[in-house]
């Protein structure tokens, strides 16, 4: 049996808080708070390709990720319809969303 570690990371462009959509979800009123739920939705999808997995742990997706996330459930239920409204975050069944920026800014490598 292997002890091996794999070991992913998440690459945070050097233009990220330039990026138009970032830029409009930060003047919303508390946006930065948004802002700060979707790096850490993009952080909890790195395993899973980008893909944000409802596990029906609750009733719904946003509950679920306001538990995950340990923030609040109104500005985890904002942060995803901006996100579903600006092309963030697609359905890729019933149960699986994509944040389509992060498959491309993934990596991962083990430990040997």
């Amino acid at each position: 049996m292997s002890d091996t570690k794999k070991y992913y990371w998440l690459k945070l462009k050097s233009d990220f808080f330039n990026l138009r959509e970032v830029k409009k979800l930060r003047k919303i009123a508390g946006g930065d708070t948004f802002t700060i739920i979707y790096l850490k939705m993009r952080l909890l999808s790195i395993k899973n390709g980008g893909v944000i997995t409802f596990e029906r742990t609750e009733a719904h997706l946003d509950e679920q990720l306001a538990i995950e996330l340990d923030e609040e459930l109104e500005n985890v239920r904002l942060t995803l319809a901006y996100l579903h409204s600006n092309a963030l975050l697609e359905p890729i069944s019933d149960d699986d969303f994509l944040l389509n920026k992060v498959p491309e800014l993934i990596g991962s490598e083990t430990d040997v």
